[in-house]
């Protein structure tokens, strides 16, 4: 039977959103995804689902990292969505679920227990890369892919992410070793000790299923590599999916 997986839903006004890679790239990895929406009942939730994914968002609110001040423009992330999402997962975590955080929602995992956050890369970090758009590279710990299992053939000597944030992580929780790192120093992943799975990324695993849907499709070498995939698109992420891969199967 294929893990039922919770993907956290964003709120804009009156409308639930979440965006299709997200619910694609756990069916494609042969899971069940369920679209999970704020409910006071987060207990009944947790016993449901086999696995919790919290996908990306716009700002987390500086309430959660023990700050007051915005720092400059932000996008605030409804209210509503972070409890529910707090609430779920530490109901996940005490039944020692897998969890799985992208972007927003390893921001939010970190502020949750304990950390806080860059409000803006690019305004406190001094030397930062761009992190808004593009990709950049990362460097990961060999001990991580020793831990989870993860093949070194998965993992290049320049491994290469998408990124689209301007907020990261700042002081890391208590209970988590960070995995990886970009050029400039920014914690780009990192997971919970002595738990099954719990892998937190600031990159979007999750659109690296689209691309490796196109490298299995013709290319047309004669054209201009796509925007947005490196030298090629017939080279996606083999890390990310196998991130993705084992994440769903802790569920199962």
């Amino acid at each position: 039977m294929k893990p039922i997986i919770g993907i956290t839903a964003d709120m804009d006004e009156n409308i639930y959103r979440l965006k299709q890679d997200y619910v694609s790239a756990v069916e494609k990895s042969d899971g069940l995804p369920l679209i999970l929406a704020p409910t006071e009942d987060v207990s009944r939730i947790a016993d449901l689902i086999d696995g919790l994914l919290l996908p990306g968002g716009d700002d987390l609110l500086p309430e959660y990292y023990g700050e007051s001040v915005p720092l400059g423009k932000l996008k605030f992330v409804k209210k509503e969505r972070s409890d529910f999402e707090i609430a779920i997962l530490k109901e996940i975590v005490k039944r020692q679920k897998p969890v799985l955080a992208i972007c927003y929602g390893m921001q939010l995992v970190n502020a949750a227990f304990g950390g806080s956050l860059y409000q803006d890369i690019e305004k406190q970090v001094k030397g930062a890369i761009n992190h808004k758009e593009g990709q950049h590279k990362i460097k990961i710990d060999e001990s991580f892919c020793f831990i989870f299992n993860i093949p070194q053939s998965a993992i290049s000597s320049q491994q290469l992410v998408n990124s689209s944030h301007h907020q990261a992580v700042k002081v890391l929780a208590d209970g988590f070793e960070t995995f990886a790192v970009s050029e400039d120093g920014i914690i780009e992943g990192f997971y919970k000790k002595d738990y099954p799975f719990f892998i937190c990324v600031q990159w979007h695993p999750e659109r690296s299923f689209e691309r490796q849907s196109l490298s299995n499709s013709p290319v047309d070498k004669s054209s201009p590599p796509e925007k947005g995939f490196g030298v090629n698109p017939q080279s996606y992420d083999k890390l990310s999916l196998g991130i993705f891969e084992l994440f769903i199967k802790h569920g199962s």
